[in-house]
């Protein structure tokens, strides 16, 4: 009588965590909204255009590069320096290709088109030979350092205008976001070279898998940074999470505290918005 109900409380126990482990895949496959997202295509031929380094720079980063991008008669005109628009820079994150700013890239070359190209962005992305930082953390730092001279090199392709842009626009993807946020725990970093700056699916609280002893040094190195200098941060920063479609980043790790008053911080999850991009 005894092993009767002992094992109808292990049958009732199975039941339960197969009644559970059911309703979790359900949740999570299957109990969100459509998704009416749509994809971004070219209408012309994407270019990558090399940026000619300094010489101690790329012999210092012999694995890092830094494009611009451009397509069609865009590109064309813009092989014979110097630029005209307003600079971004987008930084891929772990694994991440420098190709992926063409997505956002050739939206915005769309747009300025639409409006006779009254202003326009140049897009800019790093190769940082699509490293998985996310799985050692030992390549944050030379990453960090690098997109600073980055930031240099683009600005003195715009130099002798008469409005040259003294700054850029940061968009980092993933650990490209991370990378964006530790320039400013950089020596001689200056505050006033970034404008603004967007995170896409960043794990901005904490790394995703602390694997190791350099990454969880570098978030708290780039965490505490922020907080003990908030006062003194003046950028703009938006942090935007994947939601529940997002299932490597979930979206508690990439809202940005509101560190103080005077802190421009704004942290959504795509699903908010009604419409992202019209």
């Amino acid at each position: 009588m005894f092993l009767h109900s002992v094992n109808l409380w292990n049958l009732a126990f199975y039941a339960l965590m197969v009644f559970m482990a059911t309703l979790g895949l359900w949740d999570v496959f299957f109990d969100f909204e459509e998704n009416k997202c749509s994809m971004s295509y070219m209408f012309e031929y994407p270019e990558y255009q090399k940026i000619e380094l300094p010489k101690k720079l790329a012999k210092r980063y012999p694995a890092y590069e830094l494009y611009l991008y451009g397509e069609g008669s865009y590109a064309e005109e813009h092989k014979i320096l110097p630029l005209t628009g307003i600079p971004v820079l987008f930084l891929p994150g772990n694994a991440g290709s420098y190709k992926q700013v063409r997505s956002i890239g050739s939206i915005a070359l769309r747009k300025a088109e639409d409006i006779d190209f009254k202003y326009h962005f140049d897009f800019f992305s790093v190769n940082f030979n699509e490293e998985l930082v996310a799985l050692y953390g030992g390549s944050l730092q030379k990453q960090t350092k690098f997109v600073h001279e980055c930031i240099k090199t683009i600005l003195k392709l715009y130099k002798g205008q008469e409005f040259a842009p003294k700054s850029v626009a940061i968009i980092g993807h993933s650990m490209g976001g991370l990378v964006a946020r530790a320039l400013l725990t950089l020596k001689n970093f200056k505050q006033d070279l970034i404008n603004l700056l967007i995170t896409q699916a960043t794990p901005h609280v904490a790394p995703v898998m602390p694997l190791d002893r350099f990454i969880t040094d570098f978030y708290m190195t780039v965490n505490n940074y922020w907080i003990l200098n908030a006062r003194h941060i003046n950028l703009t920063t938006l942090s935007v999470a994947g939601g529940f479609r997002d299932y490597q980043v979930r979206s508690g790790l990439t809202f940005l505290p509101k560190l103080s008053h005077h802190t421009s911080a704004l942290s959504v999850v795509v699903i908010s918005f009604k419409i992202l991009l019209k």
